[in-house]
């Protein structure tokens, strides 16, 4: 009853954040003063020299003078900043707020404004023909700043040519690193004393990711595999021990990948708080990193700091990775195998949100800081208390890449991931299911008939 609750909790969680998640709240029309838009200072747009909300603390309690978070641009070079800054608008109150350009700029600039209807609607006039006082889309606070139209004018202005290759060539990729993590899981198995075909696990995998498609983070995924390999081979602490383990391969892989990116990608790190949040926490990451490698090659060294940890739960979890840990101190080599073939699985999946990109046209953002976004985000899902991922991904993507990409290209990147990783990947699965053939079960031969029948002529 309670892991149905808990269960039932996350799947509101995750409509939660799907409802909420292009709510606007202070948005709106706002009137501005049709002839003083072209005068100096009316038009603003976010200073790429200004730092985000850790760099401003970290300014402030070195007593450095910040720079302006933002900076005047004329009226003519507004929408060209909007690519890939927010943009701000005087009204006629004298406040300064964020607009939508979407809204308002074309091809040839800021071409549109609103104008209030007799019966108190607002419809687009162009720029030279707008009332003396015009009224601005005001941005208010959203999650994801952006509004369906936006997605789906993305989505229409696809060039299929560009999008088709890198959409299938990242579900290639993605489907490699499934292959590399179920190689890391039949050696960590046989470094275990289990030998089960690659065939076999590959199919149990695929079932696995179709319980998964609606499960929070990998439980679904895991819960079958240890069903699976527990029913057939009747040794579930070693098949536990394997799972565990591969926990913990995978937490390395991703910091470590994490870590190696990091300095590639300062633009979102320097000038993003969700960037510079992990940035921060780089030397807490390569401390964990290294804590975990040495677990898993020498386990016998963190035995008596178990004391040391608090509460009763996360001392009992310490034991047990420890303990599966040195289930593998006489088999190194698979250990160091697993964990290369780890790093491969989470690189394949940052190459997989790249080619989204990719096949989005997506300007303004380098390798670096697609593949970095792809793997905190990582982290995210395994974290954030939500069904299959279902919004954590679309969020992170939003929050490290929404400056520079615009917020409805960040959204879709994200989002390409859902349908790469649970409907080709995952829905397969179930068919697998439908049509397996029990391996525990086999044909009886002769051989089989001749030993029953001696057993009985010995009785």
């Amino acid at each position: 009853m309670k892991g149905t609750l808990a269960l039932l909790a996350k799947f509101g969680v995750t409509l939660a954040i799907f409802v909420g998640i292009f709510l606007e709240f202070g948005g709106g029309y706002r009137a501005v003063r049709t002839a003083g838009l072209g005068e100096p200072g009316v038009f603003e747009a976010a200073n790429p020299a200004a730092p985000s909300l850790l760099g401003r603390l970290e300014a402030r309690l070195r007593g450095v003078p910040l720079p302006p978070s933002r900076e005047a641009v004329s009226i003519d070079k507004v929408c060209e900043k909007a690519v890939d800054r927010a943009v701000f608008v005087r009204l006629v109150d004298g406040t300064v707020r964020r607009f939508k350009p979407l809204r308002h700029c074309g091809e040839a600039g800021l071409t549109t404004v609103y104008a209030r209807t007799p019966d108190g609607a607002f419809a687009p006039v162009p720029l030279a023909q707008a009332p003396p006082e015009a009224y601005f889309r005001i941005q208010g606070f959203q999650l994801v700043p952006a509004e369906m139209s936006e997605l789906w004018a993305v989505i229409r202005g696809l060039t299929w040519r560009v999008f088709l290759p890198w959409f299938l060539g990242g579900m290639v990729i993605k489907l490699l690193g499934i292959f590399a993590n179920v190689w890391r899981w039949q050696i960590l198995l046989r470094g275990q004393g289990i030998d089960l075909g690659f065939g076999y696990l590959a199919n149990t995998y695929f079932i696995g990711r179709y319980f998964g498609i609606v499960t929070p983070s990998t439980m679904g995924l895991d819960a079958w595999r240890l069903y699976d390999t527990i029913r057939l081979t009747r040794r579930p602490v070693e098949c536990t021990t394997a799972l565990a383990v591969e926990r913990v391969l995978g937490l390395v892989g991703i910091f470590t990948v994490i870590l190696v990116l990091l300095p590639f990608a300062r633009d979102i790190t320097q000038r993003q708080s969700l960037g510079e949040l992990v940035a921060g926490t780089r030397w807490l990451l390569a401390a964990t990193t290294l804590v975990g490698v040495l677990v898993l090659l020498q386990p016998a060294w963190f035995r008596g700091l178990l004391r040391l940890v608090p509460g009763g739960r996360a001392r009992r979890f310490a034991a047990s990775v420890i303990d599966s840990a040195t289930a593998y101190s006489n088999r190194r080599g698979h250990l160091l195998l697993a964990l290369l073939l780890a790093v491969v699985g989470q690189v394949t999946t940052t190459l997989m949100y790249f080619a989204n990109a990719m096949s989005l046209a997506t300007p303004n953002v380098r390798a670096s800081e697609v593949l970095l976004a792809s793997a905190v985000m990582t982290v995210g899902t395994f974290i954030a208390p939500s069904a299959s991922g279902e919004g954590v991904r679309e969020l992170a993507f939003v929050w490290l890449l929404g400056a520079k990409a615009g917020a409805a290209k960040a959204f879709l990147i994200g989002h390409l991931g859902f349908w790469i990783e649970k409907i080709p990947l995952s829905v397969p699965g179930g068919l697998l299911l439908v049509l397996r053939r029990d391996p525990a079960l086999r044909a009886i031969t002769r051989a089989d008939l001749e030993r029953v029948r001696r057993e009985a002529e010995a009785v």
